[in-house]
């Protein structure tokens, strides 16, 4: 099983922000991780256009961020995380996280769900959707102030060739949690065919055509050598993932929601697109996008 051998975080300084950075502390103490903390702002240039370059602000705002930065530094090794290195980087999130990515090579980022203020766009709308999308490393969006290691996870597999990330992926990060693999099924364009006023018994039958196939499904990815004999409960679920995933994650008193970028085809991909936006925005829990 792959381990987390380097953590990068982003922080923005917002509450949330910081929760990313005591999220990643937790996992980077219980895992003996290397742990790279990185701020982004507004290049001089910007900050100049903004505020005239005789204006002191500029300046300001960086010290207040070294000394926001250096704090963070010093929870972090009072933890005894080692090594913690720590960077204010200029320009986007989205390019300073690419460019951190590159150079340290981390097997896991962490950011907040979302920032506040100045930097408010750096975690919210397109942006946040390509950290999402092209990161080359699983994504932790940290929503909650943790409050110790994960207990609950629920790992959503669509069974698709992504399954088997998601469910290491889980295990690795939730490493002391118990682990549901959850899948939701509908029978083909079943909303379709009920808007059309097809019968509730024919739409039932090929429903349980995919349930079957899911349990088939299911069972074969849960035979992987590495996966066998873990602690792993499954639920496979009728319904719309959406509403299957929120109410499996109330219903379990989930911390963590495991959830794949992409689908195995065009439409599944599609499909846990959205749903993967929808979670890493909305979840009631911190969401890892793999």
């Amino acid at each position: 099983m792959n381990k987390l051998i380097r953590i990068l975080a982003a922080t923005d300084f917002s509450p949330l922000g910081d929760a990313a950075v005591r999220r990643a502390t937790l996992l980077a103490a219980r895992e003996d991780s290397e742990l790279l903390i990185v701020h982004a702002m507004p290049g001089l240039s910007v900050l100049d256009g903004v505020f005239g370059a005789e204006d002191d602000l500029p300046a300001r705002m960086r010290a207040v961020a070294e000394a926001k930065l250096a704090a963070l530094v010093q929870a972090t090794t009072q933890t005894g995380v080692r090594p913690v290195r720590a960077g204010i980087a200029e320009g986007s999130a989205r390019r300073t996280l690419a460019e951190a990515a590159e150079s340290f090579h981390p097997d896991l980022l962490v950011i907040g769900a979302h920032g506040k203020g100045l930097l408010q766009q750096f975690f919210l709308g397109g942006t946040a959707s390509r950290i999402l999308a092209q990161a080359v490393c699983p994504v932790l969006v940290a929503r909650c102030e943790p409050a110790g290691d994960y207990r609950q996870a629920l790992a959503a597999v669509d069974l698709g060739p992504r399954s088997e990330a998601v469910l290491r992926a889980a295990i690795m990060v939730a490493a002391r949690a118990r682990v549901t693999a959850v899948h939701a099924y509908q029978g083909p364009f079943e909303a379709k065919l009920r808007n059309k006023g097809f019968a509730e018994e024919d739409i039932a039958c090929y429903a349980e055509i995919e349930a079957r196939a899911a349990e088939r499904n299911m069972a074969a990815l849960l035979a992987d050598p590495e996966l066998a004999g873990l602690d792993l409960e499954t639920r496979i679920v009728h319904g719309h993932p959406n509403p299957v995933l929120f109410e499996g994650a109330s219903d379990l008193g989930a911390d963590l929601i495991v959830v794949g970028r992409h689908g195995g085809s065009r439409l599944g991909e599609a499909v846990m697109g959205s749903i993967t936006r929808l979670l890493a925005y909305h979840a009631p829990c911190d969401v890892l996008v793999v």
